[in-house]
C-alpha cells in the first residue's frame, strides 16, 4: 500500500523541488498560491506544490493546481489526563498546541479539551473543544435523541450498550494520537489518528483516520453517483446543501451527512459520524478517511458494529431513531408541476384536471393512494393559499372530500418563503410576530423564491415555530391535507447576495451586480422565478464577517468552489437568538422539519409524513427524504438506486426518487423500466416538472401494463414492508439496502450499487439498459425463488453466483431468499381495500424437500428453521404499537423421521414479539401497555392460507386445530378441529399451499389480561428501563429476569394453586432488591408498578398499602422457603432455566410464559404446542399441516378479565 501510495506521489509531484520534501499532498487542503494562468516553474519558485486537480474516474473539479504546502505537521501535547471510572469509563483532558501548520488556514486553537467518553459498550464519543472560549456547536433540541440531549437514561436503555465492551482504546501523549481497536489480542484498528494531522483553528478543523485500503466506504452524503460506495481518490465530497438535483456526478445536493460507514474486507463494519453542521470535505484516499470542517468543534462518535446493520443501530440510537410511517404512505402517489400561465408547460392546471387524472387511474386499474399539488394550486405561488381560478376553495373541499370518501389521500407542497406582499395574512402576522430570518442589516432577510421576495422563518427561534404550525392549522382547517410535503428548505434562493431590496429595476446575479439597471419591461416575458431585486454591494463589512464571507478554506461548492451564498441565504444572516447561517446553513430543512412534524402531527393527532427535500442527519426521526430533481434519462435511472440506498444509510428509511424522471421529457421504455424498479423502492412516487410532458402510468399501454403488475405485487406485499419499517424504526436497519447489509461476509456484494435488497428477505435485480431484455444479477449464497414464478429457482448455495436473468419489457426480477418467511395480502386500488384483506404466509425453505431419503447436510440445514414475523397496527396512531398483538411470528422447521420414512414440519404461527425484537428496549411511550393500544384498537385479517415454497414432496391429508389454554395456563384445549378437503391442499411439485378460506379463520390476538395487570406493567417497566434485576451485562434482559423468577419459583417449590399475581410481582421484587430488601425498596419499586398499570394507577393510598403489607408477608413466606437463599448460580440456576423457557412456544409473551412454566412444576400436566406439521412420505407423497393464531377470549371492560390464548395448527391426520 505504502509503496503504490509513494509511486503515486512521486508521479504527481515530477519537479515539485521548491516545496520541503513530504510537505506537498495531492489530497491535502488546497489553498491557492498561484493565479489564473500561472506556470507549473513559476509555481515552484515561489515555494508553492504543483499537482493537477485530477482525480481517477471524477468529474473536473476546480481546485488550485499550485498550492501552499498542505502536509506539515499539526500536533497538540496531552496532558492534564484525567481516567474516569465507573459509567462506562473514559479520559479528559488539556490538549496543548506544540506544533503549528499552513498559517494561510488562519490562527489556531492553543489550549484545547478533549474528552474520550464510553456511550455504550459499541459507541465511543472523542470530543475535543476550545478551552478558552466556547465554539459553534449543533443545537441538540433539534434531534430526536436522548443520547445527544444527555438524558441519564439513555445509557441504561441503549440496545448497543448490551454485552462487554468491543474496542480498546490506546493513545499517546505527545503528540497527541488515538487509536481505537477491536478488542481482544490482535484485535484490529478501526479509526487511528496515530501519526496524522490534528488541525484545529478558528475556522478550519481537520481530523484523519488510516483505512485499510480493502475496505469500501460509504456515507459522505448527499450526491449523485454511479455507485453506492465513494471513490477513495482524493476528491473532496462536500457537505453544504443546496438547490441542485442528482444531475450531475458527485456534486453536493440537498443534504449533508457527515457520517462514513467502513465494510472490512472480511464484512467486520464500523462507522463515525463528526457531528458538525459546518461547511466541510470529507476526502477519503487509499488509506485515510479525513473530515475538514470551516468551524464548530470535533465531536466524533466511533460505532464498532461489528456488522452493518449493527452499525445502523447504533448510528441511530445516537442522531435519533427513524419515524414510524402512516401506512397509507406505501401506496403510490402521483405529482406534476405546471406553470400558473399554462404557456410553457403541461401540467395540472386545474383542481378539475387533478380530479381527472384520479379518475384515469381508477379506469386504468393502476392503484394511486395519494395525489399531490406542486406550488400550482396556490394563489401567485403564496403558501396557504388557493388559487381563485384553478383551484377554488370550495372545489377544493369537495375534491378532498371525495378522495377521503375513495379511501385516497392529498399531499400539498409548502415553501419556506413568506411573499412580501401587504395584505397576505401570514407577511403581515410575520412582520408583527417578528419571525423572520434577519439580514446583516437587522432588517428581516430578503430572498427571491417562487412567489418572488420572499421572507424566511427562523425555525430555530419558538415564535417562529408556533408562527408556523398555526398556519398549518389554518390551511387544514380550510382543506383537510394529510400530510406536507417540503421544498427549498435548503435555504435556497434564485439569488447570491449578501443583502437585497424589492426595487423597481435591477436583477441578480451569481456574483456580482449586473452591468446596467434592467426594466421591469424588459422582465415581463421572463419566468416568474429570474430575481428581480437589487443586490448592491454591502459596505461597512468587519473583518470577521469578511472572513465569514471568504473564508481561508475553500469547500469544494458545486465542485467550483463557490461562495457559499451562491443562491443560498447569506452566511451573514442570522437567527433571533445570534446564532450566524454559516454555522446552520445545513441545519435550516432539520428544524422546518422538525418543526413541521410536531405541528401535523398536532393538528390531525396521527402520525405525521413530512417528505423533505433538504436533509441533515437526524431527519429520519420527524420525516422522509427523496433525491430531488433528477431527469427523464438512463443515467439517471442508474444513479437513481444509489441515490435511495444512501438515504436509508443515513438514517431515513422513507426515501424515494422521482420516478420516470423529472426534467424532460420521458418514453415508454424508460418509464416502464423505472416504475418497475420504483415499486420496490420505500417512497413510490411519479412527478415530473413544469417543462415536461405529461407521465403518468396510464399514458403509454406498456407503462400501464407493468404499473399493473409492479404495483400489484407491492401492494400485495405492504404487510411485509410495513412491517420492514417497523424494524428499522427500532434498529435502523434500512428498508431498500444494499446487498452487503445482509450479507457482508461475502466480499462480492461490496460494491453492487445496480440491485437492491428489501428487508432480509427480497433481492431486486432492474433493467437498466435501454433496449435489454436481459439482466445479470449478482446471488449471494443460498437458494433464491422468483417472487413471480416459485418454480424458478436460483441455487446459489454453493455460493454466491451471478447469473443471467431473462427480464423482457414489463418484468423486473424480484426473488425471495430461502430460508425466509413473509406475509402478503391480497392487491387492492388503495392501502385501505389491502389491510383489510385476507393474509396469507409465504415460508421460502433454505433447501427443497423432495422424495427419498434426504442428504445429511439437508437435515442440519433444514434443522435451523424458518422465522418470520408481521407487524399490525391502526396505521396511523402516534405511538407505536410494542404490544405481543402487534407482532404475529411464524416459526418452521422441517425433518425427517425414519420411522415411516416420513419428512415433517412445523409451522406455527403465534401472537409476540420476534426473537430479534422481544430484547429491544423503546421509550416509555412506545412499550406503555394499556387497555387501548395493547388489547384493542386495530383488526388482524382472515388468515387466507400458507404456502411453503420449495416442499415437492406432496401430501396426503391436512388437519386444523385451533387450540386454546386453560385458565390454569397449564395446559391446551382443542376448541376446533377441521380436516381439510384435499382440494385445498395444492402442490404443483416446486410447493404447496393451503387454502384455508372455507374455515374463516380471523386472527384475533390471544394475549388477554388476566386477573390482574400488575405483573404485566412490572415487567414493561424494567424492560422500557432496563433495570434488569438478575445482573449486569450478559445477563441484562428480560429472559434472565424470566428465568431468574422462574429459578425462584422452583427453589421455593411453589405449587401451582399458590402461584398468583401477587406472588409472581413479589419474586420479580426479590430479584430487583434481594441485597437491600429490609431497607424498603419496596416502596420505591411498587409506585412505578402501580402507575404503569392502566387500573391500579388510581389505586388509593389504603389500597396501596393493603398490597404491600401483603407483598412483605408473601416475601417472608418465599425467602424461608428458599432457606434464605437468594443468589442465582449462572451455570446452576439460570441456564437450565432459561432453556426451559426459550422452548416455550409463547415466549415473547412475557407474563404469561413465567406464569405458566412456573406453574408446571407442580401443577396439572401441560400439553405441548404443536406447530404446523407436514409429513410425507419419501416416495413423494404425505401429509401436510399449518399453524396460525386465533383467539376466541372476549375482552371486557373492567378489572377482571378472562384470560383465553389460542393457536392454531394442522397436524397431520392419522393414517
Amino acid at each position: 500500500m505504502w509503496r503504490a501510495l509513494v509511486v503515486a506521489l512521486g508521479l504527481a509531484l515530477a519537479g515539485a523541488c521548491a516545496a520541503e520534501e513530504g510537505h506537498c499532498y495531492f489530497a491535502g487542503p488546497r489553498v491557492d498560491c498561484g493565479y489564473v494562468g500561472i506556470t507549473q516553474d513559476v509555481c515552484e519558485d515561489k515555494g508553492c506544490c504543483w499537482v493537477p486537480a485530477e482525480f481517477k474516474g471524477a468529474p473536473s473539479v476546480d481546485l488550485p493546481w499550485c498550492f501552499h504546502p498542505n502536509n506539515a505537521a499539526s500536533e497538540y501535547r496531552f496532558t492534564n489526563i484525567d481516567v474516569r471510572a465507573g459509567d462506562g469509563g473514559g479520559l479528559e483532558g488539556s490538549l496543548e498546541l506544540t506544533q503549528s501548520t499552513q498559517k494561510e488556514l488562519g490562527p489556531d486553537i492553543e489550549m484545547a479539551r478533549v474528552s474520550l467518553e464510553q456511550v455504550s459498550g459499541s459507541i465511543l464519543r472523542v470530543k475535543i473543544t476550545d478551552a478558552r472560549q466556547k465554539r459553534w456547536e449543533i443545537p441538540t433540541w433539534l434531534f430526536a435523541s436522548e443520547v445527544l440531549n444527555g438524558s441519564a437514561a439513555a445509557k441504561s436503555r441503549s440496545p448497543a450498550g448490551r454485552g462487554s465492551r468491543l474496542y480498546d482504546l490506546s493513545y499517546t501523549r505527545d503528540p497527541f494520537s488515538f487509536k481505537v481497536s477491536r478488542r481482544g489480542k490482535g484485535g484490529r484498528a478501526v479509526f487511528d489518528t496515530t501519526g496524522t494531522r490534528l488541525v484545529f483553528k478558528d475556522q478550519y478543523l481537520e481530523l484523519t483516520s488510516w483505512v485499510d485500503g480493502k475496505a469500501t466506504l460509504f456515507g459522505a452524503g448527499e450526491r449523485s453517483s454511479e455507485t453506492l460506495h465513494l471513490p477513495r481518490n482524493g476528491l473532496p465530497l462536500t457537505l453544504w446543501g443546496h438547490d441542485l438535483g442528482p444531475t450531475f456526478l458527485l456534486q453536493n445536493m440537498y443534504g449533508a451527512h457527515p457520517f462514513v460507514l467502513a465494510v472490512e474486507e472480511d464484512g467486520s463494519s464500523w462507522g463515525a459520524l463528526l457531528f458538525n453542521s459546518n461547511g466541510m470535505d470529507i476526502v477519503a484516499t487509499e488509506d485515510r478517511v479525513s473530515w475538514r470542517a470551516i468551524g464548530g468543534v470535533f465531536d466524533l462518535f466511533i460505532f464498532m458494529g461489528p456488522s452493518p446493520l449493527d452499525v445502523m443501530d447504533h448510528f441511530t440510537y445516537v442522531v435519533g431513531r427513524p419515524a414510524m410511517i402512516p401506512y397509507w404512505t406505501l401506496g403510490f402517489h402521483q405529482c406534476k408541476r405546471q406553470l400558473q400561465t399554462g404557456a410553457l408547460s403541461d401540467g395540472y392546471k386545474t383542481v378539475w384536471e387533478v380530479e381527472e387524472v384520479v379518475a384515469n387511474y381508477s379506469a386504468a386499474q393502476i392503484p394511486l393512494e395519494t395525489i399531490w399539488t406542486d406550488i400550482d394550486h396556490m394563489d401567485g405561488w403564496r403558501d396557504f393559499t388557493f388559487h381563485p381560478k384553478n383551484f377554488p376553495l370550495p372545489e377544493m373541499q369537495r375534491f378532498v372530500a371525495k378522495l377521503h370518501d375513495q379511501g385516497q389521500k392529498w399531499v400539498p407542497i409548502v415553501d419556506p418563503g413568506i411573499k412580501v406582499d401587504k395584505g397576505y395574512v401570514p407577511y403581515d402576522r410575520g412582520l408583527e410576530q417578528d419571525v423572520f430570518m434577519r439580514g446583516v442589516n437587522g432588517e428581516p432577510y430578503l430572498g427571491w423564491v417562487w412567489p418572488g421576495a420572499c421572507h424566511f422563518p427562523d425555525f430555530f427561534d419558538p415564535k417562529a415555530q408556533d408562527f408556523f404550525s398555526q398556519l398549518l392549522k389554518e390551511h387544514h382547517g380550510l382543506v383537510p391535507w394529510d400530510g406536507i410535503w417540503i421544498d427549498m428548505d435548503e435555504g435556497t434562493f434564485a439569488i447570491s447576495g449578501i443583502q437585497a431590496s424589492v426595487a423597481a429595476a435591477g436583477l441578480c446575479q451569481v456574483g456580482a451586480a449586473p452591468d446596467r439597471p434592467i426594466s421591469r419591461a424588459e422582465l415581463r416575458d421572463d419566468p416568474p422565478w429570474v430575481c428581480q431585486l437589487d443586490c448592491p454591494p454591502v459596505e461597512g463589512l468587519n473583518a470577521t464577517q469578511k472572513r465569514l464571507l471568504d473564508p481561508p478554506y475553500q469547500i469544494a461548492n458545486y465542485l467550483q468552489r463557490l461562495p457559499l451564498g451562491t443562491k443560498s441565504m447569506s452566511v451573514l444572516a442570522y437567527h433571533h437568538n445570534g446564532d450566524l447561517q454559516y454555522n446552520t446553513h445545513n441545519l435550516y430543512g432539520l428544524s422546518e422539519i422538525k418543526t413541521t412534524a410536531e405541528a401535523v402531527q398536532a393538528i390531525r393527532g396521527k402520525r405525521p409524513f413530512i417528505l423533505s427535500r433538504a436533509s441533515f442527519t437526524g431527519l429520519g426521526a420527524y420525516g422522509a427524504h427523496w433525491t430531488g430533481d433528477n431527469a427523464a434519462t438512463w443515467h439517471d435511472l442508474v444513479w437513481s438506486l444509489p441515490g435511495v440506498m444512501n438515504i436509508g444509510l443515513f438514517g431515513i428509511p422513507m426515501g424515494g426518487n422521482d420516478l420516470c424522471g423529472f426534467q424532460g421529457d420521458t418514453n415508454e421504455e424508460l418509464c416502464s423500466r423505472w416504475i418497475a424498479a420504483g415499486a420496490f423502492m420505500p417512497l413510490a412516487r411519479d412527478h415530473s416538472d413544469l417543462h415536461s410532458g405529461y407521465q403518468e402510468l396510464y399514458r403509454w399501454p406498456k407503462v400501464a401494463e407493468t404499473a399493473r403488475r409492479v404495483l400489484g405485487l407491492r401492494y400485495r406485499l405492504l404487510p411485509f414492508l410495513y412491517t420492514q419499517f417497523r424494524t428499522a424504526r427500532e434498529t435502523g436497519a434500512p428498508v431498500m439496502r444494499p446487498l452487503f447489509m445482509n450479507f457482508p461476509k461475502d466480499p462480492d456484494t461490496h460494491k453492487i450499487s445496480r440491485q437492491f435488497m428489501v428487508g432480509k428477505s427480497l433481492l431486486v435485480t432492474p433493467v437498466l439498459e435501454e433496449g435489454a431484455n436481459a439482466v445479470e444479477g449478482y446471488f449471494p449464497a443460498g437458494r433464491w425463488y422468483s417472487l413471480w414464478d416459485k418454480q424458478d429457482v436460483v441455487d446459489a448455495r454453493e455460493g454466491g453466483r451471478t447469473v443471467k436473468l431473462d427480464a423482457p419489457l414489463g418484468t423486473i426480477p424480484v426473488h425471495m431468499l430461502g430460508g425466509t418467511a413473509l406475509a402478503m395480502q391480497q392487491g387492492g386500488m388503495t392501502t385501505t381495500q389491502v389491510k383489510r384483506s385476507p393474509l396469507t404466509v409465504v415460508v421460502a425453505l433454505p433447501e427443497a424437500v423432495t422424495g427419498g431419503e434426504p442428504r445429511k447436510h439437508s437435515l442440519q440445514h433444514l434443522a435451523v428453521g424458518v422465522a418470520g414475523h408481521v407487524y399490525n397496527d391502526d396505521g396511523e396512531s402516534i405511538e407505536v404499537g410494542n404490544s405481543p398483538c402487534n407482532f404475529l411470528t411464524f416459526n418452521t422447521s422441517i425433518g425427517y423421521n425414519p420411522v415411516g420414512n416420513r419428512y415433517q414440519a412445523q409451522v406455527d404461527l403465534h401472537f409476540g414479539r420476534p426473537d430479534q425484537a422481544r430484547d429491544r428496549v423503546l421509550t416509555s411511550h412506545e412499550a406503555a401497555c394499556d387497555s387501548d393500544s395493547a388489547f384493542g384498537g386495530w383488526e388482524w385479517p382472515l388468515l387466507d392460507g400458507v404456502e411453503v415454497w420449495g416442499w415437492q414432496a406432496g401430501a396426503e391429508n391436512a388437519l386444523v386445530e385451533v387450540l386454546v389454554h386453560d385458565k390454569s395456563c397449564s395446559s391446551y384445549q382443542v376448541v376446533q378441529r377441521s380436516k381439510l378437503n384435499m382440494a385445498e391442499v395444492s402442490s404443483d411439485g416446486h410447493g404447496i399451499k393451503l387454502d384455508l378460506k372455507a374455515l374463516h379463520l380471523q386472527l384475533e390476538c390471544p394475549y388477554a389480561l388476566r386477573e390482574s395487570s400488575l405483573l404485566t406493567s412490572a415487567l414493561t417497566l424494567i424492560e422500557e428501563r432496563d433495570i434488569h434485576p438478575v445482573g449486569a451485562g450478559k445477563y441484562q434482559c428480560t429472559e434472565y429476569t424470566l428465568a431468574g423468577m422462574y429459578g425462584l419459583a422452583k427453589r421455593a417449590q411453589l405449587t401451582h394453586e399458590e402461584l398468583d399475581e401477587e406472588i409472581l410481582l413479589t419474586l420479580l421484587w426479590i430479584l430487583e432488591a434481594w441485597s437491600s430488601q429490609y431497607r424498603g425498596f419496596l416502596d420505591d419499586v411498587l409506585e412505578d408498578y402501580l402507575a404503569k398499570d392502566p387500573w391500579l394507577c388510581s389505586s388509593t393510598k389504603e389500597e396501596k398499602l393493603a398490597l404491600q403489607r401483603r407483598m412483605a408477608r408473601i416475601q417472608l413466606h418465599v425467602l424461608k422457603r428458599c432457606d434464605w437463599r437468594m443468589g442465582l448460580d449462572d451455570a446452576r440456576d439460570l441456564r437450565p432455566a432459561l432453556a426451559v423457557l426459550t422452548s416455550h412456544p409463547d415466549f415473547s409473551s412475557y407474563c404469561l410464559l413465567i406464569e405458566c412454566e412456573a406453574s408446571r412444576l407442580h401443577g396439572p400436566p401441560s400439553s405441548s404446542l404443536q406447530s404446523m406439521e407436514l409429513d410425507s412420505v419419501a416416495e413423494g407423497s404425505g401429509s401436510m399441516g399449518t399453524v396460525a393464531a386465533a383467539s376466541h377470549a372476549t375482552h371486557g371492560t373492567g378489572r377482571k378479565r378472562q384470560r383465553e390464548d389460542s393457536s392454531v395448527f394442522v397436524q397431520p391426520a392419522e393414517p
